[in-house]
This record gives structure tokens, C-alpha cells and sequence, in this order.
């Protein structure tokens, strides 16, 4: 299909291209436009003009700053030891998305003076060991044209390699024959960097061009721009750079796709490409994975990876694999001063939740109850300190797989799960099925403790107190007669303060409407509504099983707070004002209360601890109604364990006030757990240990 016979097809198109043409040339050979399959397909795209082009108005014709290292015409000194030479500005094809989409097909004559003038500059700086000739395309020169120019460079002593970057055998693959071959082969060591956007590209043309190539003995690396609507996809990608290498040719580059004027419609987002990058790498082998480039404005290229080092100390550096597992990689003293068998002693998983940032259409405290790595971190080291041999589990999509792969004894489980309402329960059900016993609760009462309707039922059922409430799965349901304001409007499923912020506390019916539908809207889930109680607040923390210990006890003051801010445990007063930034410590332990009161906490605390089956360990939120009687307000079965006495982490300060140290707490939750089981505590091999639990 000619151009003529293309305008035929498609009329429609016509006026936008003319339009288009006027201020972005436009060329495309007869060879590559028959690739075309369908109006608007991945070949469409990169080829015919769009009307796109001329509505950007947001890039710059130079985004690299190109002119700015142009020391002599048609030459670009970017980097210390290589060039430019811009030898040619005509292609086979007008790429939509070219980066020197400002000099491609305009009328400006490239002089055999200019080219003297840019190797001379190369000839006078001994600096220079690599020269690129690009353009344009300069396979587009007359075969001796080329040859006088590589020839030129050549002979320059102190230039090492010289690379040709084309489109060429993309789209035009002709235009590499045997001769063209036979004369560059003169010239080793010399590099051709090809640009092969999409699989449909790869056609028995295109592969013998490339073949010709590299039978001359010419190394070939493809140098791809990731093109929304192009090549975009993982799939498309992994396609691309699989049939390369099966033609000889290296998938050298993945490049953002650079911001230059009329290509904007291109434009992906890096995280999209990091992204792509992480389904990528080590699901496919490493020579079929480029690297991901961004030529950054004035800063040159810059490689970007999905973030694999996870945390570093002076004795080891902790990596996240290709399936998400957490594995140390020890430093060499490290190595020789802990060199010890790990044979004969218990293999324990520590599971966890990765803290990470919440994406743009989630609310702000969407992983605030998942740990930071140094959490699982310090587990494992008290684990190792006490003889275990610990590796770190991240309870992701594919934790299956990894945990039935470690031969594990047993698990730390701090593992909050994923997506659904119960999710606490996911990985104790996931262990109980594998026959893997663990520490804290099992699925009943974790999937319990996180509804917290379904924990007030038990409570009331077992005449714990606990505030009056209702729940409401949607704004406009009718209000109980049962229930007075003020009321605190929460999620019902969650922890660490999600959902609850200063203006959950409502006085009247259209702050709860409001609240409500906040909470339902922004937590897919119902609301809680909680008859609020103006007493102190504490939280109580209880270890161990036969019997279970309280821990001192913790209250949580608000004296400090400004005007405004309401006087219980919101997320912002939890993660904002209780930071070791603040002069006021909001968390006293122990409590100033007398015994009469605290023994009325304790024994409310136990009675709600053993009403819900909880095992190993727990903390509790209570507050106290206008005549002293402590309520529950929260449970959690699945306490966090931050190591760092300044993060008030409430359960390890209960227990640093008892004056256990982190590594006490660690490993009393697990011989609590393993006695549960009936496992002995001594430090080695539980394969023929009954796992069943009690």
C-alpha cells in the first residue's frame, strides 16, 4: 500500500495529516506503512500525524538541551568521553515521537564542511574514546558518503568505538544489503543501535536485515522509547524484546519517552515504567531486559529500577526479590565474624505487611497499620539472638508459593493481609491449611477482632462493657433510638486509628450523615457509630495464655492538644502529635491510677480476652463512662511491635515498663505460642513435632 492508495482507505484522516504536515514533516516508506493492520494500531501510531501533535503546548523543542553541548555544527558534547555527530537529517521515517522532532526532514543542508568540522573537534579533544553517528538516520547517505565519514573517525587514535544509531532496518530494511555490510565491517570495532518499538516490527524483512548485520560480525542493541497506546504493556514489551534476541539483537535501552514538543500524547508516567520493569525482571531472562532510561533535561540519562534494597545496617543489606521475598545479603566481616551452622536449629518465617505509599485514589492512612521494614527486621534479630535461624516473608499475592518453598518450623506472624474485611485472618488460615503452626490468634478470632461490630456482640454477649453503637452500611439509614450523641464515627474494619480523624466526633445528625458516607465512600466498608464516653483513656496490653499476663498499663493524655483538636486517639493525635518531635509525651506507662481502678481495668481486659479467644498476645483499648466503669473500645489481636521505644508503640512500651527488653518480648510471644502447640522451646528442628494447635 502506497501513501495514495493510504489517503483512499482512510479520507477521514486526510485534513488533520495536511495540518499536521505544515509544521512536522512527515515521510514514511511504503514498506512500513504496509504494517499497518487496523486504523490506530501500534504501527498507525508511531507513522501518521496526529492532530495531537499540535495541540501540546506543555514540552520544549530541546528538552535535552542539545543545542546548549553543540560545540561545533551537528556535533553534541553531553559526556566526558563521547559525541554526537549528528551526520545526517533525513530517516526512511518520520517517528510521531522523535526526540529531534525540531530538525527531522526540515530544509537544512547537512555540508561534507560541517562534518570536516565536527571530526576535527573530535581529533583536538583525546577525551573523546566514543563516537556515535546518528542523526536523522545516517544509513539514509550514500554508501561512500558513510564511508568518508566512518573512515574520518577511524582514524583518529584515540577514538575506540564507533556506533551508528538507525531506524533503518525497522523501517526500511532494504536498504541494508551486502555491500553496505561488506564496507562497515572494515571498521570494527564498530556498534549499530537499532530502534524496534513494537513486535509487529520483527517481520522476515526486517530479520534478515538484522542477520546481514550481525553475520558481518556488528554487535546490535535495540534502544526502544515506551509509547502510550504503543507498546505500553508488559506483555507487547516482553513479546518485543524476546523475538530480538532471537534475530541477534540485544534489548539495550527502555527510554521514558523524552518531553519534546507534539509528543505529549505518548507520555507515560515513570511509575508505569518502573512498573513494567519489576514484571520484567527475573520473570524473563536477564539479556531480554533492557535497562529503563530517563534523559532527564540538562542531567543526562539516568537508569531507574523498581526499588529492590529495602534496608541497609552496617552488618547486611536487605533486598526484595523478583517474587517479593525479603533476603539478607551479609557484608564479608559480617560473614566471617557470624559464620556458624544454621543445621539442627528452627527455621522461622517472620511474616509481614510492607508499609508503602498510598496511591492518589486512596485515602492517605490506607497502609498505616503495615509495618516498616525495621519492624520484621528487629524480629529477626531477636529471633537469631536467641539461636533461630529467621528469614523475613512478605505476605503478598504470592506468599503461597514462598512459604511452602522455606521448610519453615513455624512463623512470626505479624501479617495484617490484603484487601478483604477480614484479612487478619488470611495468613492463620493460609498455615492452618499447610499444617504450619504460628504465633498470636487463629482465624476465628482474628477475623473477629478486626469486625468491630462483631466483637461488641461478643462482648455484650459476655457482659464486657463496651459502648453502645450502630452500624450503618449506608449514609441515609434510619438512626437508632438506641444510640445518644456524641457519637464516634469510624470503619468498622480496621486498626491504627484508620478512619477516625479529628471529625469523626459528630453531635448531631448531619455530622454523622456526613461522617458516615466519608467513611463508606473512602473505606469501602460500613461505619461504626459509637456512643463516644468523655473518661480517660488507656490501653491495656496482656502476653501469654496459661495464665495470661496484664502488662502495665498505658493511658493516653490529650491535655496537651490545641483548641479544636477533640481529646481521643484520632489518626492525627495517633500519627501527627504522638511523634518523638513533640516536647509532651502523650503516652504515660504506668497509668497514675490507684488499684480500685486498675484492677477494674485488668479484670474487664481478661474477661474481653478470653470472651474472644485470643491467644499469645493483645492490646485493648478501653475508655472509662461518667461513673468510672472501663468500656472497650478496640481490640486488636494483632498488636504492633515497633522496636523503637520513641515510636510509643503501645504494646512494647507496656512491656519495656515491665522491664522486658525487645528481644524478651520477641521470644516469650513465641515459646507462649510453641507451649500452645506443645513444642518443646529448645532451639532446633520441628519437623516431627505434632503442628496441631489447641
Amino acid at each position: 500500500m502506497n501513501l495514495k492508495e493510504f489517503c483512499n482507505k482512510y479520507p477521514e484522516v486526510v485534513d488533520d495529516i495536511q495540518k499536521v504536515k505544515r509544521v512536522y514533516p512527515m515521510k514514511l516508506s511504503e514498506y512500513y506503512l504496509g504494517l499497518i493492520k487496523e486504523k490506530g494500531d501500534a504501527i498507525w501510531k508511531q507513522c501518521i500525524p496526529d492532530i495531537k501533535e499540535l495541540e501540546d503546548s506543555l514540552n520544549d523543542e530541546d528538552p535535552l538541551l542539545e543545542e546548549e553541548y553543540t560545540p561545533v555544527p551537528c556535533l553534541v558534547h553531553r559526556y566526558p568521553d563521547r559525541v554526537l555527530l549528528l551526520a545526517s537529517n533525513k530517516c526512511a521515517m518520520y517517528c510521531r515521537f522523535c526526540t529531534r522532532k525540531r530538525k527531522v526532514g526540515k530544509e537544512v543542508t547537512i555540508t561534507k564542511e560541517m562534518i570536516s568540522s565536527a571530526i576535527d573537534y573530535i581529533r583536538q579533544h583525546k577525551e573523546v574514546r566514543d563516537v556515535i553517528i546518528s542523526g536523522g538516520d545516517p544509513l539514509m547517505l550514500d554508501d561512500d558518503i558513510l564511508e568518508w565519514i566512518i573512515k574520518g573517525i577511524r582514524e583518529i587514535k584515540h577514538v575506540e568505538i564507533i556506533r551508528i544509531g538507525t531506524r533503518v532496518p525497522c523501517t526500511l530494511p532494504s536498504r541494508i544489503t551486502p555491500e553496505l555490510v561488506n564496507m562497515l565491517k572494515k571498521y570494527h570495532p564498530l556498534f549499530v543501535n537499532v530502534h524496534f518499538e513494537h513486535p509487529a516490527e520483527i517481520t522476515e524483512e526486517s530479520k534478515k536485515a538484522c542477520e546481514l548485520l550481525a553475520d558481518a560480525g556488528i554487535p546490535l542493541n535495540n534502544q526502544a522509547v515506551l509509547l502510550k497506546g504503543v507498546n505500553d504493556d508488559v506483555k507487547v514489551l516482553k513479546e518485543l524484546f524476546h523475538k530480538l534476541i532471537q534475530i541477534r539483537v540485544k534489548p539495550y535501552y527502555l527510554y521514558q519517552a523524552d518531553q519534546v514538543k507534539g509528543t505529549e500524547h505518548f507520555r507515560t508516567t515513570i511509575e508505569e515504567g518502573i512498573d513494567i520493569m519489576h514484571k520484567m525482571i527475573g520473570f524473563t531472562s536477564g539479556m531480554c531486559v533492557p535497562q529503563f532510561i530517563v534523559d532527564a533535561p540538562g542531567g543526562g540519562k539516568i537508569p531507574l529500577l523498581p526499588e529492590y534494597a529495602q534496608h541497609r545496617t552496617e552488618e547486611s543489606l536487605f533486598l526484595k526479590n523478583f517474587e517479593g521475598k525479603i533476603v539478607e545479603y551479609k557484608n564479608p566481616l559480617s560473614i566471617e565474624v557470624k559464620k556458624k551452622s544454621t543445621s539442627g536449629r528452627m527455621r522461622i518465617a517472620v511474616v509481614f505487611n510492607m508499609k508503602k505509599e498510598a496511591a492518589k485514589n486512596m485515602p492517605e492512612d490506607a497502609y498505616a497499620e503495615f509495618d516498616e521494614i525495621t519492624v520484621p527486621l528487629a524480629i529477626k534479630k531477636a529471633l537469631e539472638k536467641k539461636g533461630h535461624v529467621a528469614e523475613l516473608v512478605e505476605a503478598n499475592e504470592s506468599f503461597v508459593e514462598k512459604i511452602k518453598q522455606g521448610d519453615y518450623d513455624f512463623v512470626f506472624n505479624i501479617a495484617e493481609g490484603l484487601n478483604s474485611g477480614a484479612r487478619e485472618s488470611q495468613i492463620p488460615a493460609i498455615l492452618d491449611m499447610l499444617g504450619i503452626p504460628y504465633t498470636g490468634s487463629g482465624v476465628l478470632t482474628q477475623a473477629i477482632t478486626l469486625d468491630k461490630t462483631r466483637t461488641k456482640e461478643i462482648l455484650m454477649y459476655h457482659g464486657v462493657p463496651t459502648p453502645g453503637y450502630q452500624l450503618f452500611n449506608h449514609w441515609d439509614e434510619k438512626i437508632s433510638k438506641n444510640i445518644t450523641f456524641p457519637l464516634i464515627i469510624k470503619p468498622n474494619a480496621e486498626g491504627s486509628s484508620k478512619g477516625i480523624r479529628n471529625n469523626s466526633l459528630v453531635n448531631n445528625e448531619k455530622e454523622l450523615r456526613k461522617m458516615v458516607k466519608f467513611v463508606v465512600n473512602n473505606y469501602k466498608q460500613a461505619a461504626l457509630a459509637e456512643e463516644y464516653l468523655e473518661g480517660r483513656e488507656f490501653t491495656v496490653s496482656i502476653i501469654g495464655n496459661n495464665p495470661p499476663k496484664v502488662l502495665p498499663i498505658v493511658e493516653i493524655t490529650f491535655d496537651y492538644l490545641p483548641s479544636g483538636v477533640h481529646k481521643f486517639d484520632s489518626y492525627e493525635v495517633k500519627w501527627y502529635w504522638d511523634n518523638p518531635t513533640n516536647p509532651v509525651d502523650p503516652v504515660v506507662c504506668p497509668a497514675k491510677i490507684d488499684d480500685e481502678l486498675r484492677k477494674k481495668i485488668e479484670d474487664v481486659a481478661l474477661r474481653a480476652y478470653k470472651a474472644l479467644g485470643i491467644v499469645d498476645l493483645c492490646r485493648m483499648d478501653m475508655r472509662l463512662d461518667k461513673q468510672g466503669t472501663p468500656h472497650v473500645i478496640d481490640v486488636n489481636a494483632l498488636p504492633g511491635l515497633m522496636p523503637d521505644p520513641l515510636e510509643n508503640s503501645r504494646f512494647p512500651k507496656a512491656c519495656y515498663t515491665a522491664g522486658m527488653s525487645y528481644e524478651k518480648i520477641i521470644n516469650t510471644v513465641l515459646s507462649e505460642a510453641m507451649k500452645r502447640y506443645g513444642l518443646p522451646a529448645e532451639t532446633k528442628r520441628l519437623k516431627h513435632a505434632s503442628r496441631n494447635s489447641v
